[in-house]
C-alpha cells in the first residue's frame, strides 16, 4: 500500500506528465479544454496539481493527447521512481 508521500509524489507526477504532454503536443490548455470536454480552468488546475483527475478525466486526457489512461499513469509512475 502506498503511503501518503508516495500517493503526493505519484499526483505532483501525474500533474507533470499531464502538462509535459499537452506542450509536446504543441496544445494551449484551451484547445485541450475543448477537445476533452473540459473547462481551461480545470486543465489547468490539474496541471498544478490543485485538483487530481478522476479516471474520467484521464481517459478524456488521453484520448486528446492520441493514447491511454494506463500509458499517463504508467509514464507518471515513471516520472516518480526517477525521483527514488
Amino acid at each position: 500500500m502506498l503511503d501518503q508521500k508516495q500517493l503526493d509524489l505519484l499526483s505532483r507526477a501525474v500533474a507533470e506528465e499531464l502538462r509535459t504532454r499537452r506542450e509536446s503536443a504543441n496544445l494551449s490548455k484551451n484547445q485541450v479544454a475543448t477537445a476533452s470536454g473540459l473547462a481551461v480552468s480545470f486543465v489547468s488546475y490539474l496541471e498544478s496539481g490543485l485538483r487530481k483527475p478522476t479516471v474520467e478525466t484521464l481517459a478524456r486526457l488521453a484520448s486528446v493527447y492520441g493514447t491511454t489512461t494506463s500509458d499517463l499513469l504508467r509514464s507518471s509512475e515513471d516520472r516518480v521512481g526517477q525521483r527514488g
